[in-house]
């Protein structure tokens, strides 16, 4: 797994999960790989960047920091997020969301509607025939895996990939499968051919219209046979039209398997295999009345004025930070003039700008937990034409310069008493460590 084209086709194929620490050797490898081969685009990137896996938080337990609940409140702080105890306090319970298939139940339980996301919990309790079908509890490698990594080694001509598949599948034998939700979770062709999708990020019907977000998901063994999953999805004000009030509709739900999150010394984690991956189409589909009246009227919202920094070509400014009963969120736009295909993908270009990430600390110069999504990337021609890009998309199938780039970002940190202010410190990430060249501080007073 040294070799970063292995690592590029597995994360493309949904095998491996991407934690956020080394998406930048991702992202970079997309920008510099042969430009004719257009097979790994950035979108691809971003669905498996989406996944957001397998950073362990300082001595949280495992259980904690890779799924679960305390006292009802999902522990997602291996993603950068954590919610305030306030959160049973603003949870709705659903009643009559229910899939039944044969003996295998998945119910819609609550919900919680924040500013950047809504959170749904599931309950999902299997049949016995269904569990072993999904081979939950056991290794994701199976013989079938290992006997053809084996012949894939004696066959290659590289002296370096000589055993490293069969070795690479054996260290990951102790990783078990568990249970996840896929919605959307099958496509057919014109023959009637069902192909289903090993992704439980997922597309969502708000009100009727299809829209792509960026979602979470979070699962947690309560017994051999039953399992609380909680389905975290990006919806701020861009996606909902400023709407408060909406309907949630999920479709075509699938149960398939995936390997349990764990900690690597290299952060790379295979969660799924050819021989290993299972499905079963449940079909039906949940509708629930989500609403953020409840928060938004506890929340306060700050307009702070003029707080930005300049770093080349680039300014990044802070619009707007909301004090949520769960946590802060800030809205963070972003402004690169003189944008070329040059000063975004060369990396000796003098304007190259490299990832940037964000630490963020309160008034007494305490880390916060946070983490950050880019919702929109706007670029603007020299002849004034407009393009919406993906997330993370630098454009590398065209050449052009004297281009304006606009990005929004939206960071979500952690809400503790007593915060009279944040500080934001955007960096440029030197390598997949959190460390790197500082470019200043964005500093919001809460009172």
């Amino acid at each position: 797994m040294n070799n970063i084209e292995d690592l590029l086709e597995k994360a493309s194929k949904k095998d491996i999960n991407i934690p956020p620490k080394i998406e930048y050797k991702i992202q970079y490898a997309l920008r510099h790989k042969n430009k004719s081969n257009k097979g790994y685009s950035i979108k691809k990137l971003i669905t498996v960047v989406a996944s957001l896996m397998i950073v362990l938080v300082g001595s949280v337990s495992v259980y904690a920091a890779f799924g679960g609940t305390i006292a009802g409140k999902p522990i997602m702080e291996w993603i950068g997020i954590k919610f305030s105890d306030e959160y049973d306090n603003y949870k709705e319970n659903v009643e009559e969301q229910e899939i039944n298939y044969n003996e295998t139940k998945v119910d819609l339980v609550s919900t919680v509607c924040d500013d950047a996301f809504t959170i749904l919990e599931f309950d999902v309790k299997l049949s016995k025939e269904d569990k072993e079908y999904l081979r939950l509890g056991e290794s994701i490698v199976t013989e079938e895996d290992l006997e053809e990594a084996k012949q894939r080694d004696e066959n290659t001509d590289s002296n370096i990939m000589q055993g490293r598949n069969y070795k690479f599948l054996s260290e990951s034998k102790d990783t078990l499968n568990t249970v996840q939700l896929i919605f959307f979770g099958k496509e057919e062709d014109q023959n009637g051919k069902i192909t289903y999708i090993n992704d439980p990020t997922c597309s969502v019907i708000i009100d009727g219209e299809k829209i792509w977000t960026r979602t979470v998901q979070t699962v947690s063994k309560i017994s051999d046979y039953e399992y609380k999953v909680y389905q975290l999805i990006l919806l701020n004000d861009e996606k909902l039209n400023g709407k408060e009030n909406f309907k949630i509709t999920l479709n075509d739900i699938v149960l398939g398997n995936t390997g349990e999150r764990k900690k690597t010394e290299n952060g790379v984690q295979l969660v799924n295999t050819p021989n290993n991956a299972r499905f079963i189409n449940i079909g039906g589909n949940f509708e629930v009345n989500a609403s953020k009246e409840k928060t938004l009227q506890d929340t306060k919202v700050i307009n702070p004025e003029d707080v930005k920094i300049n770093y080349k070509n680039m300014t990044k400014k802070v619009e707007e930070v909301s004090i949520t009963p769960l946590q802060i969120v800030a809205k963070v736009t972003t402004k690169i003039d003189n944008v070329s295909l040059q000063n975004l993908s060369n990396t000796q270009n003098k304007d190259y700008i490299g990832l940037i990430d964000f630490k963020v600390y309160d008034n007494d110069n305490n880390e916060l937990v946070s983490t950050f999504f880019e919702t929109k990337r706007t670029i603007t021609y020299e002849n004034g034409i407009k393009e919406e890009w993906a997330p993370g998309d630098i454009g590398t199938y065209k050449d052009f310069k004297n281009a304006t780039m606009d990005i929004t970002e939206y960071i979500i940190i952690e809400k503790k008493d007593n915060i009279n202010g944040i500080k934001i410190i955007p960096f440029e990430r030197a390598d997949s460590t959190n460390e790197g060249n500082e470019l200043g501080e964005l500093n919001i007073d809460f009172n």
